[in-house]
């Protein structure tokens, strides 16, 4: 019987939770006695949850005439485990007079249960009891327990009326337990308003954990600010994604921390206007970290009327910076669509002129061969000509389709023919190739000339950065790309490094630190790896050389 009035109690709770420090015992609160509506209503649900009936109303109000004879034994036991209780006892200070009014109070109460009422009146003065046990304090617990007292002494009664565990004596102690239930549910949810008035603070202060602890396990940005825009919270994510400690930022302006220049007012605008009341939705910002790259966030932002005194902002953030590069790549990938389409027709048109060039160039030069002067200009043509096909060739191979054909190779012979294929390049040089493998197997299916080409690449990126004596290593091992086989491969040179700002724009379109070039090496061997199905990024090195990982799948995925 417990362990059912332990379950209904839990029932009660789950909508406002209660806490109680004191205790006292059950007081009829007979000035409480103007009905509620909603509270009725409140009465029938519970009456429906717990499956109450009119075959329960006439088996209780039957057995009432059994209980009415006992109902002093069943009082005076309740008051007397109260006395072997200190907790609950202390409150009893007004003598023997008092225990009499409250048995009195007590045997009304038990009667008029029996009666089996669901008036809104009957209904209220039940709700009553447990506003007044809110009032002077007495914790539920107790309440829960004094309940279940009762219940077992009604079913003791019921078991000493009837011995022969028939149907009908079950029925009976199922209808005494629904009874009860309800009665207790009311008197608890009596506990959780009254508890909500006088406990305000102490619930915010709870509130204030259970949001912590909500937060610390979100994927996403939770900052709290105060009106003056300084830091009062800062999540977990906030600190994995900014690499900023939250007691590093604690108390300092959010602008001048994390957002450019360029946008504070702006986020200046939107921060007064949410303290202003206004939520603030899908808010679309930069946000800086500390290692100098920038996210872009959506926030979402309500006014909080009380933070520690006064109104803070609480802003929920959600990073897109990877949804909103892949739009604007989507964006310009189809302008540079028609860039090449645009280009291929060109440099096909241009072909026979370049052709015609170059033929006129090579009869000059047979022409000139013992003019020195004149040959130098002739050679600059020359240069100029293959600068022009190269850059053809170059924008064509990147607007172009790739289309792969597969092969069984191995890594390490592809890295190597793009090696002596910069033969020329490195004439003269003081260059070398390392390879460290930590892997007993170095092939992979893939487009051998791809992959060659790719190496190109890195390579000749490598050879433009570094000064002699140019050192590239390249280290190789096991590795898991979407959870097939795959393997890694990194490409470190000795030169100055990457610059932030080279860091994000490596894989651009068109960009480039060279004085020559095109600027889509790089966005060239990406759509290479990506064709693939592996995944080309800049390495973590810092100031010690460039690095490049390549992680491709051993198998087409």
């Amino acid at each position: 019987m417990i362990r059912i009035a332990a379950r209904d109690a839990s029932f009660a709770s789950a909508t406002r939770p209660v806490r109680m420090d004191r205790c006292a015992p059950i007081r009829w609160p007979p000035w409480r006695s103007m009905a509620n509506p909603e509270l009725h209503q409140l009465y029938r649900d519970l009456q429906k949850y717990v499956g109450w009936t009119s075959e329960d109303a006439t088996r209780i109000r039957q057995f009432a005439d059994v209980v009415r004879g006992r109902i002093h034994l069943l009082v005076d036991d309740f008051y007397a485990e109260i006395e072997r209780h200190p907790q609950v006892a202390r409150v009893l200070t007004g003598g023997a007079a008092q225990v009499e009014r409250l048995k009195l109070s007590l045997r009304d109460w038990l009667s008029e249960s029996l009666e089996c009422r669901s008036d809104p009146d009957y209904v209220t003065r039940r709700w009553g009891i447990g506003l007044r046990h809110a009032e002077i304090g007495l914790n539920p617990a107790y309440s829960s327990a004094a309940l279940a007292r009762l219940r077992n002494g009604l079913i003791a009664i019921v078991a000493d009326e009837s011995r022969d565990g028939s149907q009908a004596t079950c029925d009976l102690v199922q209808s005494i337990n629904k009874l009860l239930d309800i009665d207790l549910a009311i008197i608890q949810d009596a506990y959780q308003a009254e508890y909500l008035k006088r406990e305000k603070t102490a619930e915010h202060e709870r509130s204030e954990v259970k949001f912590r602890m909500l937060v610390e396990a979100a994927g996403c940005l939770v900052i709290i600010l105060r009106p003056n825009h300084s830091i009062a919270y800062f999540s977990p994510y906030s600190e994995e994604l900014t690499a900023y400690p939250a007691a590093e930022v604690a108390g300092h302006d959010f602008l001048a921390r994390f957002i450019p220049e360029w946008a504070r007012d702006d986020v200046a605008r939107a921060l007064e206007g949410t303290l202003g009341g206004q939520p603030t939705t899908a808010y679309e910002a930069p946000l800086r970290c500390q290692d100098g790259t920038q996210r872009w966030i959506v926030w979402n932002a309500r006014r909080l009327d009380q933070f520690e005194g006064g109104p803070a902002v609480l802003a929920v953030g959600q990073d897109f910076t990877e949804w909103r590069d892949a739009q604007h790549k989507l964006l310009r990938s189809e302008r540079l669509a028609g860039i090449g389409q645009m280009v291929t027709g060109i440099a096909h048109e241009s072909r026979n002129a370049l052709q015609r060039i170059q033929s006129s160039s090579e009869m000059l030069e047979l022409q000139l061969a013992k003019h020195d002067h004149a040959l130098k200009h002739v050679r600059r043509v020359q240069e100029a000509q293959d600068d022009l096909r190269r850059l053809f060739d170059e924008v064509r191979s990147y607007a172009a389709p790739i289309r792969l054909e597969r092969e069984l190779s191995r890594l390490d012979a592809t890295w190597q023919q793009a090696w002596d294929s910069l033969d020329t390049a490195r004439r003269g040089r003081n260059a070398q190739l390392a390879a460290t493998v930590d892997t007993p197997d170095l092939t992979a299916s893939v487009d051998r000339f791809r992959i060659v080409q790719l190496f190109r690449n890195l390579f000749e990126n490598a050879l433009a950065a570094c000064r002699d004596p140019v050192r590239i290593r390249i280290n190789c091992r096991d590795a898991v790309l979407h959870q097939q086989p795959a393997v890694e491969i990194r490409v470190r040179d000795n030169g100055p490094g990457l610059t932030p700002d080279v860091r994000r724009n490596v894989f651009e379109p068109f960009f480039t630190t060279k004085t020559k070039g095109t600027g889509l090496g790089m966005a060239i061997a990406r759509r290479i790896v990506d064709a693939h199905g592996g995944y080309l990024a800049a390495g973590d090195a810092v100031d010690t050389g460039a690095e490049f990982v390549v992680t491709l799948p051993r198998a087409v995925l």
